[in-house]
C-alpha cells in the first residue's frame, strides 16, 4: 500500500466509522419493540446441540439445508437462531427441533446469544453434553460433512474450533466452535453471554466476540491444550507426514490474490534453496564480466511443481553433489507452506487446500475481502459436485472484491 493510499483511507476511515456507528444505532432504535420469536420448539432429551446463527430469508440455501438434515442424521438437537424471515416457519420441523427469529440487530453473536439465552434459560446445559456453534458465513460443502460434524462433537477436547486466526490477537474462528459440557456449565461463560452487548459495527463485534469469546473461554478449559483449532498446523504437519504425494502438486491448492498477506509459493521456496544452499563459485566471484554474464542470460524456467524446481536446479548448478536435492526441495515446499499456514485467518489464507483435505467450510466473504481472485473460485467450485459448484459461485460472485 502507497503512502497517498495510506493517507486517504486515514482520512476516511473517521467518516466510515460514523457512518456505519449512526447505522447501527438506526438498526438498534428499528430493532425496538420488537419481539423474539419461537415458533415451534421440540421437547429436548440431553443430545448434543447444533446451535446455527442465520441471516435467512424467504427459503434456506440448498446447502444450509443440508447441513440441518446432517446434523439431524447424527442425532443432534438443532436449535436454529434467524434474523429475518422465512415463508413457512412450520416447513423446517422436519429439519429443526427448534427455530427462533429475532430482530435483525446485533449480527451473528446477536443470534448465538440468544441461542445460548435459550439453553441457559431451559436448563439444557445440564444434560448437554457437547455444543457445537456454527453460523452460515459459510459455505457447507457435501463432502466430508457428516464426518466432520461427527469429529466436532465427539473430541474429548474442551473448545475446539475448525480453525484459528492469528489477526491482531489469537483467537478461533466463531463460525464454528465447539464446547463441552463443563465449559458450557462455567459461569464465565454464562456471565458472558448475559453480559454481550449487541452492536451492528463489524469491528466492534469482531472485538467484543470473537476476541473476548476466546479470551472467556480460554479461561475456562482444564489446561492450555483444551483450546485449539482441529484444523491447525500440528494437524497439516501430521498429515504430511502420512500423505507427502500432495506436496508434488501443491501449487494447485495455492491461493493466487495478491491482496493480502504473503502466501506460498514455489518461488518462495527456491529462494529458501538459494539462501540456504546454492553459492556462487568462490573462484569467479569477484571476476565482474562473469556476473554481469549471469545476470544478462535471465534463464527463466517454468515451475509447476517440486520435480520443475529439482530440474531448475539441476541446470543451474555446477557439477556438484546432487543427491538428497529432491528431499531438500521437498523439505523447503513444506516450510514454506507451514510458514504461511498461520499467517493471518487460516480460513481465508488456506481454505482451497483445507477443502481439499476435508474440511467441508467455505468462507463466502473471501472473494469480497479480497483473500480470493475469481480464479480461486473457480478452483475451489472444481471440487465440489455440479449443482453444489453452481450455487458456490453464485453465492460468492454476489458479493465481488470490496476494495
Amino acid at each position: 500500500m502507497n503512502i497517498v493510499t495510506k493517507i486517504k483511507n486515514a482520512s476516511l476511515y473517521p467518516l466510515a466509522y460514523a457512518i456505519v456507528t449512526a447505522q447501527s444505532v438506526a438498526a438498534r432504535i428499528k430493532a425496538l419493540g420488537k419481539k423474539t420469536i419461537v415458533h415451534f420448539e421440540q421437547p429436548y432429551q440431553g443430545q448434543k446441540i447444533l446451535l446455527l446463527a442465520l441471516y435467512e430469508k424467504g427459503r434456506l440455501r440448498a446447502d444450509i439445508e443440508n447441513l440441518l438434515i446432517t446434523a439431524k442424521s447424527l442425532g443432534m438437537y438443532v436449535l436454529v437462531v434467524n434474523t429475518l424471515k422465512v415463508k413457512n416457519p412450520d416447513g423446517l420441523k422436519d429439519k429443526a427441533d427448534c427455530y427462533i427469529e429475532r430482530p435483525n440487530f446485533g449480527r451473528d453473536f446477536g443470534s448465538y446469544q440468544t441461542g445460548f439465552l435459550h439453553i441457559y434459560e431451559k436448563g439444557w446445559e445440564r444434560e448437554c453434553e457437547r455444543l457445537l456453534m456454527l453460523n452460515d458465513s459459510l459455505f457447507y460443502s457435501k463432502a466430508n460433512l457428516k464426518s466432520f460434524l461427527e469429529q466436532m462433537v465427539t473430541t474429548d477436547i474442551e473448545v475446539l474450533g475448525a480453525t484459528e486466526n492469528f489477526e491482531i490477537d489469537h483467537h478461533l474462528g466463531s463460525f464454528c466452535i465447539s464446547f463441552a459440557q463443563n465449559i458450557l456449565q462455567q459461569k464465565l461463560l454464562r456471565r458472558y453471554w448475559a453480559r454481550y452487548l449487541n452492536t451492528d459495527i463489524r469491528p466492534k463485534v469482531i472485538k467484543r466476540g470473537e476476541f473476548e469469546l476466546s479470551k472467556v473461554l480460554r479461561r475456562c478449559v482444564s489446561s492450555q491444550d483444551q483450546f485449539t483449532a482441529h484444523f491447525n498446523l500440528t494437524w497439516l504437519t501430521n498429515y504430511l507426514k502420512i500423505d507427502q504425494d500432495i506436496i508434488y502438486r501443491i501449487s494447485d491448492f495455492y491461493r493466487t490474490s495478491d491482496i493480502h498477506g504473503k502466501k506460498p509459493s514455489f518461488k518462495a521456496a527456491a529462494d529458501r534453496l538459494m539462501n540456504k544452499y546454492l553459492l556462487l563459485d568462490p573462484g569467479l566471484a569477484n571476476i565482474e564480466a562473469n556476473i554481469e554474464a549471469n545476470i544478462d542470460s535471465k534463464v527463466i524456467y517454468f515451475v509447476d511443481g517440486v520435480d520443475g524446481i529439482t530440474k531448475a536446479i539441476e541446470k543451474s548448478v555446477k557439477e556438484s553433489n546432487l543427491e538428497g536435492l529432491e528431499m531438500r526441495v521437498l523439505e523447503e515446499v513444506k516450510n514454506d507452506l507451514f510458514e504461511r499456514f498461520i499467517e493471518g485467518s487460516q480460513i481465508h489464507q488456506n481454505n482451497m487446500i483445507l477443502h481439499h483435505l476435508g474440511m467441508p467450510l467455505i468462507k463466502l466473504d473471501a472473494l469480497y475481502r479480497g483473500m480470493f481472485s475469481i480464479e480461486d473460485v473457480t478452483k475451489i467450485a472444481a471440487q465440489l459436485d455440479a449443482q453444489e459448484s453452481d450455487n458456490f459461485r453464485r453465492l460468492m460472485f454476489s458479493r465481488p472484491f470490496g476494495g
